[in-house]
């Protein structure tokens, strides 16, 4: 009974882990479009060089999701009592 309640609540925790991260991704990522959207028309010349700086800073935003799910799998996969 009580391992089922430990599969259980790791389970919960892996889930709302990469949820979150997801969630979060995903809102700083669309911060970042609008911003580029939104530079890109006050300053079209510099449309390239604010394009590149964009694609990176969304590179770096998709690593946490990536990091979250490494960190649910050693949740769920990994035993700290055996």
């Amino acid at each position: 009974m009580e391992t089922s309640l430990v599969d259980a609540m790791k389970l919960l925790a892996a889930a709302i882990l990469v949820g979150g991260a997801a969630i979060g991704s995903a809102t700083g990522v669309g911060g970042v479009g609008a911003s580029l959207i939104e530079s890109s028309a006050r300053q079209p010349a510099e449309a390239d060089r604010l394009q590149s700086k964009a694609f990176l800073m969304a590179g770096m935003l998709d690593a946490v999701p990536i990091m979250a799910v490494a960190l649910a799998l050693l949740i769920l996969f990994g035993d700290p009592l055996g």
